[in-house]
């Protein structure tokens, strides 16, 4: 060391003071460049003041080595730690955070951001009021105003946690996903998203809303449940559980489980499912509804198909009924144009003469296919082991639901939008 210029000498000792007081690998702070140094005592501590292009390393056996960059930056050197100033960037791996202002603490490892931050990983871009980042744990922790875009999707919560090796991020507080690719938004109180699987699951409170415009007018499907699954692939399938209730324009639905296919325009209804169209409302053991182009094609009814309507709007305990093993309702712009009743098929239809009441019909077969026009019924056809039975008015009245068929039901909690809606 005599031979060395007094500079360099000085340089020397700097970088020794710098990296020595760390005794493992992991937390040594390697200093690579900055154009000034000053040393200095803030509240009795050694600091070393770095200004001009600060670059720092930080060795890891977890991975790639933590580099960061700053204007300035103040080395406390009893902590380890780094208060970082002007156009702060950390890059670890895929990661990479840039911010006005931050620290980095030596011994765990973390860096903060508290002026505002930005990650980019990929595609991805995040932003947030703060944020703090494990780089030994891969692991991040994103407060207020968080938002996540990537190319399909927009992601906003109060909180972010991200676990990098796992691909796993977990937002909580009013979370909202919005999906350019099929205008569709989630809200939620959490969301647990899995990168890898492209799996995302809303634990509690969740709510899908999806805007349609394909039928030259403006509507919305609205589906709320317990929990609400999304998966993400090929098929872009939803599965909402618990309580479900959907509701789109003249449609309403009530089940224990949905699952929606977004791209086959198809939704899958099981645990005593109940599909309100218009005045109609049909039950049976599960229900399949497809749609083409978001409009209303077909509605299949599987096990104990039942489809009922109210057959008087002033006496409110007569309805028109429809059972049988399986039923195919059949859509033309949005109304009923025809109906399929397969094995074991019964109907009960009030009659009226003008408006006044005469009575009833029941029949039954081995199947029967009414059809319609202008969404009244214009025929009835009964095939095959045909029986009918026609009730006079004096035997009905008074005694309307001992005619009922079985496994008539009559619900009254449809599910209105205005009850689905909320405010996130």
């Amino acid at each position: 060391m005599d031979g060395m210029p007094p500079f360099s000498r000085y340089i020397l000792l700097v970088w020794m003071s710098w990296t020595l007081p760390m005794l493992s690998q992991d937390k040594v702070i390697e200093l690579r460049s900055a154009n000034e140094l000053r040393g200095m005592v803030i509240n009795g501590e050694d600091v070393r003041e770095l200004i001009g292009n600060v670059h720092f390393v930080q060795p890891s056996n977890t991975g790639g080595p933590v580099r960061v960059w700053s204007d300035r930056a103040l080395r406390y050197m009893k902590q380890n730690k780094v208060e970082l100033f002007g156009n702060v960037r950390l890059i670890r791996d895929s990661i990479v955070l840039q911010s006005p202002e931050g620290v980095y603490f030596g011994d765990e490892q973390r860096a903060r951001m508290v002026r505002g931050v930005i990650l980019e990983r990929g595609k991805s871009i995040l932003t947030a009021r703060m944020g703090d980042y494990w780089t030994k744990e891969k692991r991040a922790v994103f407060v207020g105003d968080v938002v996540v875009r990537d190319s399909l999707s927009v992601t906003s919560c109060d909180r972010l946690e991200y676990h990098e090796e796992e691909e796993r991020s977990v937002a909580t507080g009013k979370v909202r996903v919005v999906s350019r690719e099929n205008n569709t938004t989630i809200l939620g109180d959490s969301l647990v998203h899995f990168d890898k699987t492209q799996y995302s699951i809303v634990p509690k409170n969740p709510l899908f809303v999806q805007v349609d415009t394909t039928a030259g007018a403006i509507d919305t499907l609205l589906i709320k449940s317990k929990v609400m699954e999304a998966y993400q692939d090929t098929a872009r399938r939803f599965i909402a559980t618990g309580d479900v209730a959907i509701v789109r324009s003249d449609v309403a639905v009530r089940s224990a489980k949905a699952h929606y296919f977004n791209r086959r325009d198809l939704i899958v209804l099981q645990g005593q499912p109940t599909v309100w169209h218009e005045q109609n409302q049909i039950t049976g053991d599960s229900i399949v509804i497809t749609m083409l182009n978001r409009r209303l094609r077909t509605v299949f009814v599987s096990g104990r198909a039942m489809a009922v309507s109210r057959a008087d709007s002033i006496n409110m305990t007569r309805f028109d009924q429809l059972t049988g093993r399986s039923m195919t309702f059949h859509f033309e712009n949005d109304k009923i144009n025809r109906i399929e009743v397969e094995q074991t098929a019964t109907s009960l239809y009030y009659l009226f003469d003008d408006t006044k009441p005469n009575g009833a019909s029941r029949s039954s077969g081995d199947r029967i296919n009414i059809n319609f026009t202008d969404g009244k019924i214009d025929r009835i056809k009964i095939i095959g082991g045909v029986e009918g039975r026609y009730f006079p008015e004096e035997m009905l009245r008074g005694r309307e639901p001992s005619y009922n068929l079985d496994g008539f039901t009559w619900r009254t909690d449809r599910p209105r939008r205005k009850h689905l809606e909320v405010v996130n």
